[in-house]
């Protein structure tokens, strides 16, 4: 076959890019001399028995033939040769720069050099195969620091070492060599994206008479296969050690600093490794203290572990849970594994509540839980770099979108389907914890929060979303929440019986359903109600305090903080939330009224016409609801004024009443207007109209009243009341201890009946 067709027919079949890594020298060397030395043919094997379409090189042989070394410099996976005849090559750098590694798992390359060496120990031959793993630190800080900074590690095992097979894949990017077990042929640059380099030093045989032959060689940006030609062994035996060499940042600074750590770490990474009876024994030495891995397992997870079984869409899942004493462990967590490797970790806390601390089993040791799911599912769906499920979260905006490749699996059915495993396993520290909260929200609910008593019968219902350590806040806004969803239930359930009485056909069905409908109708009302009653004790408690000497200044409060308290100063009704006004500890009737002014001036207001500048405490006017039609007019008036308490000043040309009655010829006199700016008429030209004067009756108040027309004294003797016949006026002057004492008179019965006092 001329030269020119033979390296065509070749190329058809190098299809698979990630095949040819080790080639980039021979490829050269077909483009100079126009032929393809070491080159196999369709249905031909090369001497090592590989199948057709793969490359092998006969290193040895070319090294003796040509006397020189081709470099690959930096260039691995070398050509396939197109139509257009043009080469493809991949960058190793590339390639690494590629590769993703998380700064948060800078223990992943050493997880994949210690799955190369367990694999290449149960292909080994060793009857007590073992694994160590040496840690190397800093030399330079031995005598300055207690724990050295890591530099790197070192992995030997005796397993069946770099036999060619196996560095044919090594030299392989994406190889196949090893997919049956889960292997994505990218460890190795996961290695050179956290360490500068790494030494590799193999002993191996390959079956025929050279005996035991050894290859060494320094995987780094440099590499060059050539220099990992096999030479006769100095030592009998097989094994690998591999070294990772001068860690790199961030990883280094991530990496946990004692052995202790990284045993355990090691250990939740392989856990379905460890479970396995065949398990090699693995040791973790670092600065000559030796750690069984294997031990560690034993005593800190085998002892608890659990399985469960489960199925979705027909795929089968597994979940193990184990209960870790050791204190280093910190948090619940939740790790989804592939081909017996942790990949990603979820906090369970997140998703129950009760998990925010260490847990108490049966025999008073505290742990933390770990589960770990598996399954056939999550093995096809890992990704190369073994960082991360692609896998829809079932939280995105399109994971209901269907799938064009059947139907999938979201990461949250497969959580939700192992939480339930968790949940059971813990279910008695659950409950314990569950109890504790019931006592601190009973408490709460019986000491502060009366509104929220209904909520109790259903405690079961939602005490799982509240945290152990929810503080008195956590648990207001926790059972708020609770509450507000009932409401919002309750009127959608509202809603359904409404239409559904419309075409009834049982009626004994239907009137069970209205009446367990209003039962909880009338539990949301008793909420709001006790609700409103906590608030207004409240208010009265701050009421004592406002009227109050300040002992230490030997003086008693302004008067502005009984108004504030009462209204809000500076304020109308239309910026004042109905729950920020109390009118109610004057007068019950002042809460249903058209209009409020607190502490304005009668011009600024854009309800009333006028240019004086007067301004009263409170002035309230309403207006009449009429069932006829056209305007309702205004037909009453109602001016709140308040003095500072214990105020002794008053005369008979300066005093509250006095005051009020102007004011009231000066409303009668404006024009009002309605919230569009419309004017509004008035029931007559002298509206009916009432004062309150709040402040303390001191003599020289007592004077003043005893020459005011209509002033009777009230029979407690705490107030006046009377009717101006000139000015056509009712008045009150209420003292502030008959404020408050009547206030908490109306309420009492309410805040004795929700045990508020």
């Amino acid at each position: 076959m001329p030269e020119d067709d033979e390296r065509e027919e070749i190329a058809r079949h190098l299809v698979r890019i990630d095949e040819l890594e080790s080639l980039r020298a021979l490829a050269q060397e077909a483009v100079d001399e126009g032929g393809l030395p070491g080159a196999v043919r369709p249905g031909e094997a090369d001497e090592g028995g590989h199948p057709n379409g793969q490359l092998r090189l006969d290193r040895q042989r070319r090294m003796s033939e040509s006397g020189r070394t081709a470099s690959i410099a930096n260039v691995c996976s070398c050509f396939v040769r197109g139509s257009s005849g043009q080469m493809l090559k991949a960058s190793l750098s590339g390639q690494v720069r590629q590769t993703s590694l998380p700064k948060w798992k800078p223990l992943l390359p050493l997880f994949e050099a210690v799955m190369n060496a367990l694999q290449a120990t149960q292909d080994g031959a060793r009857s007590e195969p073992v694994i160590r793993i040496d840690i190397v630190r800093d030399d330079r800080a031995l005598l300055t620091e207690e724990t050295p900074p890591i530099t790197g590690f070192r992995i030997t095992d005796y397993g069946i070492g770099l036999n060619d097979d196996n560095f044919d894949s090594f030299n392989t990017a994406f190889s196949e060599h090893k997919l049956a077990r889960g292997g994505k042929g990218l460890g190795r640059f996961i290695w050179l994206k956290a360490f500068e380099s790494v030494s590799i030093r193999s002993r191996f045989n390959e079956g025929d008479d050279q005996g035991t032959l050894e290859r060494s060689f320094v995987f780094d940006g440099d590499y060059d296969p050539e220099l990992g030609v096999p030479v006769p062994a100095r030592e009998v035996g097989t094994g690998t050690v591999i070294e990772l060499r001068n860690f790199r940042e961030p990883y280094k600074s991530e990496c946990p600093k004692t052995a202790e750590q990284i045993c355990l770490r090691l250990v939740e990474h392989f856990l379905l490794v460890f479970l396995q009876p065949a398990c090699p024994k693995i040791e973790v030495i670092d600065q000559g203290i030796r750690t069984i891995a294997n031990d560690v397992f034993a005593n800190e997870f085998r002892s608890s572990s659990t399985t469960h079984e489960f199925e979705i869409n027909g795929k089968p899942f597994k979940v193990h849970g184990f209960k870790l004493t050791s204190p280093r462990a910190s948090r619940h967590r939740l790790l989804y594994a592939a081909h017996d490797r942790g990949v990603i970790t979820e906090n369970l806390e997140d998703y129950i509540p009760n998990l925010s601390g260490r847990l108490i089993d049966e025999s008073g040791d505290s742990f933390v839980y770990l589960a770990v799911i598996q399954g056939s599912y999550l093995n096809q769906r890992v990704n190369n770099a073994r960082t991360d499920f692609d896998i829809s979260s079932g939280e995105d905006a399109d994971a209901d979108q269907a799938s064009l490749f059947g139907e999938e699996i979201k990461r949250s059915e497969i959580r939700e389907h192992s939480l339930s495993h968790v949940r059971s396993d813990l279910s008695d520290a659950i409950q314990s914890i569950n109890s504790a909260k019931l006592e601190k929200i009973l408490k709460y609910v019986s000491d502060e929060a009366p509104q929220y008593r209904i909520l109790i019968r259903y405690a079961d219902e939602f005490i799982d979303r509240i945290s152990p350590t929810a503080t008195r806040l956590d648990i207001d806004a926790a059972l708020h929440r609770e509450l507000h969803l009932r409401e919002v239930k309750l009127k959608q359930d509202g809603s359904r019986i409404i239409k559904e009485a419309e075409k009834v056909d049982d009626y004994e069905g239907y009137h069970r359903r209205l009446a367990d409908f209003m039962d909880r109708y009338n539990e949301l009302g008793v909420s709001a109600l006790a609700q409103y009653v906590a608030h207004r004790k409240i208010i009265l408690d701050f009421l004592a305090r406002a009227i109050s000497k300040i002992q230490e200044k030997d003086q008693y409060p302004l008067e502005r903080v009984v108004h504030q308290l009462i209204f809000p100063m500076g304020r109308t009704s239309g910026d004042v939330m109905h729950y920020q006004q109390n009118l109610w500890i004057v007068d019950e009737r002042l809460t249903y009224h058209s209009f409020v002014a607190s502490d304005k001036q009668f011009r600024s207001l854009d309800q009333f016409d006028s240019t004086s500048s007067k301004r009263p405490d409170l002035f309230i006017f309403d207006q009449k609801v009429a069932f006829t039609e056209g305007e309702q007019p205004i037909n009453s008036l109602v001016v709140v004024e308040f003095k500072r308490p214990m105020r002794d000043d008053y005369s008979a040309t300066e005093n509250p009443l006095s005051q009020t009655f102007e004011m009231i010829e000066e409303i009668r006199s404006g024009h009002f207007r309605d919230q569009q700016g419309r004017p509004v008429s008035v029931s007559s030209n002298r509206i009916p109209a009432t004062c309150y004067v709040v402040c303390d009756l001191t003599p020289s108040l007592e004077t003043v009243l005893m020459d005011i027309e209509g002033a009777e004294k009230t029979p407690d003797g705490q107030g006046y009341y009377g009717f101006h016949r000139r000015r056509g006026v009712y008045y009150e002057v209420i003292d502030y201890n008959k404020l408050l004492r009547d206030a908490q008179r109306r309420n009492k019965a309410f805040i004795e009946k929700l045990n508020l006092i």
